[in-house]
C-alpha cells in the first residue's frame, strides 16, 4: 500500500512533464514535423490547465521557421477520464495564434500536415475504407466537446509575392464534438482540427493575395 501511495505521489507530482514529453513524443510521429512545447500546467483536482509555447514546426520541404505557433493554450479536462477508455477533454481555447502559410493554394505547409495526421490514423485501421467503416483504433481514444480558435493570424510565404511580406486574420474557428458520433484517436483529432483550420485559412490567403496584387 506503501508503494502505491508512493507511486501515485510521483505520477501526480510529475503530470506536466510527462504531459510534456508525451506531446513533443507523439506530435512528431502523427505530424511528420517537429512539435516542441515550454511548459504545462494542469491541476488534476479541477482538470483545468494551460498550455505555453507549442510550436508546430513545417514537414519535409517547407523552409519557413515554423507552421504554427500558439502562445497559450488553455483547456479543461475530465479528470475522471484519465483512467477511462476515451480521455475527454471538456474546452480548449487557443488565443492568437501565429500561423505561416508557406507554398500554394492547392499544396502547402497545412495541409501537408493534416495530410501527415491522416496518414497516421489510417497506419492504425489498415486504410482509408476500413477506418469509414468501423471506428478508429490504436491506442485510446478521445472526445473533445469544444474547440475555438481566435484572433489568429497568417502570414503568408507564396513566390507570386516576390518576397513581399503578406499577414491576413482568421475569422474565429469554432468546432463542436469531435470524437462524438465516431470514436477517434488523438490523429483524428489532430486531423479534424488542422482540416477546420486549412477550410479558414485558404479563403483568407487568397482574399489577401488577391488585393496586393
Amino acid at each position: 500500500l506503501v508503494v502505491i501511495v508512493i507511486g501515485v505521489m510521483l505520477l501526480l507530482g510529475n503530470l506536466n512533464s510527462l504531459i510534456k514529453q508525451g506531446i513533443e513524443t507523439a506530435g512528431p510521429e502523427i505530424l511528420k514535423a517537429s512539435v516542441t512545447l515550454d511548459s504545462v500546467d494542469i491541476s488534476v483536482s479541477s482538470g483545468s490547465g494551460e498550455l505555453k509555447g507549442l510550436t508546430v514546426g513545417n514537414p519535409r520541404g517547407y523552409e519557413t521557421d515554423y507552421a504554427f505557433n500558439l502562445v497559450r493554450i488553455k483547456f479543461e479536462v475530465n479528470p475522471e477520464s484519465l483512467t477511462s477508455d476515451k480521455f475527454q477533454v471538456k474546452d480548449i481555447l487557443i488565443d492568437a495564434p501565429k500561423i505561416i502559410f508557406d507554398g500554394g493554394f492547392k499544396k502547402n505547409n497545412l495541409t501537408k500536415l493534416q495530410e501527415n495526421a491522416q496518414s497516421f490514423a489510417d497506419s492504425l485501421t489498415g486504410g482509408k475504407k476500413e477506418q469509414s467503416e468501423t471506428s478508429s483504433s490504436g491506442g485510446k481514444k478521445i472526445l473533445i466537446d469544444h474547440v475555438k480558435i481566435q484572433n489568429a493570424s497568417v502570414s503568408v510565404n507564396m513566390g507570386i509575392l516576390k518576397g513581399q511580406p503578406l499577414t491576413v486574420p482568421l475569422p474565429t474557428i469554432e468546432l463542436r464534438d469531435i470524437g462524438k458520433k465516431k470514436d477517434a484517436s488523438i490523429s483524428d483529432a489532430f486531423g479534424e482540427i488542422l482540416g477546420a483550420i486549412n477550410k479558414s485559412v485558404l479563403p483568407a490567403v487568397q482574399g489577401g493575395v488577391g488585393n496586393v496584387l
